[in-house]
């Protein structure tokens, strides 16, 4: 009782200060993802109100990296000294933390401080997939919010499965005119027999797609369009059944439930690499982004075995297993894209059969892809479904805490944050990460509401993992960074966090 009660007298002092304009106590502020230095001192910046924005004054150093900024609150006024406009952004974003932690004090000052922050990645990644459940514009906007926010970069955006074709391409209208619509959808888990009932369907137009890339900019966010190739082609072929092995009379659909599908694009025909090469010319014109994602993963060869078109290109290039001819196709769409100045980027199974040292692999089955491609050479993005896929569950009881459908699993928060890029590499391999990135994958998230529920908080473990593996904290230090500096803006947007993902409960 008496701890009560000089904690509701030191909240009305408080609140009397701040009405009588009266400066309060500075607040002791936390960061995340953790600054590469924070040191405190000075006399601060006074506010107008508790949580306005201060007027910033931004230098543009170029002796800085791209991304790094130095923030300095000690003289009286918020200076941001960053090596690009990209820096000031970010520095901006620790400013917002600051401010919410200010303005949830009632205090109207912000602390003095000196923070000088870059990060370790040039690629810290989040995935949306857009396919199995459709978001609007404005959705997909609100997520990539939500990334700027935790200072990551790189926007990932599934685009075409066999669930559905989202991007409008104006040569091949079909993809959108019939590859964008499924009949229904699966209800529950992988192995039901109950489906809605209900048609689905929804793409984004080339104008939308460009609205899309340009708000991640102003965000200095690189949107990455994924295009699946040879295998996920079921609403492509639906669309063009002639570019299957079956042929152009085979009755192929866009799937209604989820898993691996064994049509595939035929790799024999000529007309397949044709597709794909004019598919790619106009999401290049879209996408300005270095990197164009081609899939590459969960092919299955059964139909390549029975293709007249497949076996007989085997037995011209001296092939002898079909692996080979996945191999082929990816080296092809490589090449073409080289020649436009971009650069093949693909899921750990385009090692199968061989890749040129060129393309950039994704590692998803673990980290062994991974490990495995910068031991070859390849520059790797770290995505591992034992870290970073969050369709998981948050907890090892998941009807008993109250969560809603994931895909199965348990990846706590703990977890995310223990991830460790280099594991088993040497120095000169550890060159080869480039960065690391969490997958939102949508076979059972079907509302942008879930998806938030999904992301949050543990993206703000990929952030630090990402950002500051260097610097990262205790992990109970972390949650406590979260719970201060994260959730009040959390709260303020609206956003449908996992509430529960901060307790260590099975």
């Amino acid at each position: 009782m008496k701890r009560f009660c000089q904690t509701l007298l030191s909240a009305l002092l408080l609140v009397i200060a701040v009405a009588c304009g009266k400066e309060t106590v500075p607040v002791d502020v936390v960061i995340v993802p953790n600054p590469v230095s924070m040191q405190a001192g000075g006399r601060g910046v006074r506010l107008s109100a508790p949580g306005s924005m201060p007027k910033i004054r931004t230098v543009i150093d170029a002796k800085l990296a791209s991304e790094e900024y130095i923030l300095d609150t000690r003289k009286g006024k918020v200076k941001v000294t960053a090596g690009s406009d990209a820096g000031a952004f970010w520095a901006r974003q620790t400013l917002l933390q600051i401010l919410a932690q200010v303005e949830k004090a009632g205090s109207n000052r912000i602390p003095g401080l000196l923070i000088q922050d870059k990060p370790t990645f040039v690629y810290r990644g989040a995935h949306l997939d857009c396919c199995r459940h459709f978001f609007s514009v404005d959705e997909v906007k609100s997520f990539i919010d939500m990334l700027a926010l935790h200072k990551i970069n790189v926007f990932h955006w599934h685009l075409t499965d066999d669930q559905g074709w989202r991007a409008e391409i104006k040569r091949y209208p079909r993809l959108t005119e019939v590859g964008s619509q499924r009949a229904e959808t699966l209800v529950g888990h992988y192995g039901s027999d109950q489906y809605d009932g209900t048609p689905y369907g929804g793409f984004y137009t080339q104008d939308q797609m460009r609205e899309i890339v340009a708000y991640a900019a102003e965000r200095f966010i690189t949107v990455i369009p994924e295009i699946e190739m040879p295998g996920h082609a079921s609403a492509a072929l639906a669309s063009y059944p002639e570019l299957g092995c079956r042929g152009a009379n085979y009755p192929y659909k866009v799937q209604t439930t989820w898993g691996v599908f064994p049509e595939v694009f035929c790799a024999g025909n000529p007309e397949t690499v044709t597709f794909l090469e004019k598919v790619l010319d106009e999401i290049c014109d879209i996408f300005p982004s270095e990197y164009i994602h081609i899939g590459g993963d969960e092919a299955p060869r059964d139909e390549w075995e029975k293709c007249p078109k497949c076996q007989a290109l085997m037995k011209e290039k001296g092939y002898t297993r079909e692996a080979e001819l996945q191999s082929y196709l990816i080296t092809t769409v490589e090449q073409y894209l080289a020649a436009k100045g971009r650069k093949l980027i693909g899921w750990d199974e385009i090692l199968d059969g061989g890749v040129s040292q060129s393309a950039t692999v994704m590692s998803w089955r673990g980290a062994k892809g991974g490990i495995a491609a910068a031991k070859m050479g390849n520059d790797v993005i770290m995505t591992p479904n034992s870290h970073f896929y969050l369709d998981y569950y948050q907890t090892g009881d998941p009807e008993g805490n109250g969560e809603p459908l994931g895909i199965g699993g348990n990846l706590p928060l703990r977890k995310c944050y223990s991830f460790d890029p280099y594991d088993q590499l040497d120095e000169s391999e550890k060159a080869h990460i480039k960065g690391i990135q969490a997958n939102m994958w949508t076979e059972y998230v079907p509302t942008f509401d879930h998806v938030q529920h999904m992301v949050l908080p543990r993206l703000a473990a990929l952030a630090e993992v990402a950002w500051s593996p260097d610097k990262r904290t205790e992990y109970d230090d972390f949650v406590d960074r979260i719970v201060r500096a994260l959730l009040p803006i959390y709260d303020a947007r609206g956003y449908a966090y996992a509430p529960y993902a901060f307790k260590d409960i099975e």
